[in-house]
């Protein structure tokens, strides 16, 4: 992301956008502000997915251990760990998403950061008192 990209609030699409006025300024941190505070449930349901996806692959992967009639442990595990595949990709899967997530908020708030520090510099420039 250059320092002229912004993700559109609408779509999230990144575009290319540079603020002339104080008031698209401020309005751009609002916007970001309001983004981050709305991404919170998100982020709960996401973290629950991958806990929930873990939870599962164990259950599934200790049931599969039991079942099993191979006379190793290292069998057995070996086993399971082939029939609980599936459940191993549906968590890889939710971590993905959780990560490229919190990758966005990172961005998202270095972003807010960024444009919060030009509002202050251009507030100082029209003789504004700082927030």
């Amino acid at each position: 992301m250059s320092t002229q990209d912004i993700a559109r609030m609408d779509t999230g699409e990144i575009v290319s956008y540079e603020p002339v006025t104080p008031l698209e300024l401020e309005f751009m941190i609002r916007e970001l502000g309001e983004r981050l505070e709305r991404a919170v449930p998100v982020m709960k349901g996401l973290y629950k997915a991958r806990y929930d996806a873990e939870r599962a692959l164990i259950e599934e992967k200790a049931k599969a251990v039991l079942r099993s009639g191979k006379a190793s442990v290292t069998e057995k595990r070996a086993e399971a760990d082939l029939e609980t595949m599936t459940f191993r990709r549906d968590v890889d899967a939710a971590k993905e998403t959780l990560h490229a997530a919190e990758e966005l908020q990172k961005a998202l708030a270095a972003r807010l950061m960024g444009l919060q520090n030009i509002n202050k510099v251009l507030g100082q420039a029209y003789g504004a008192s700082p927030r």
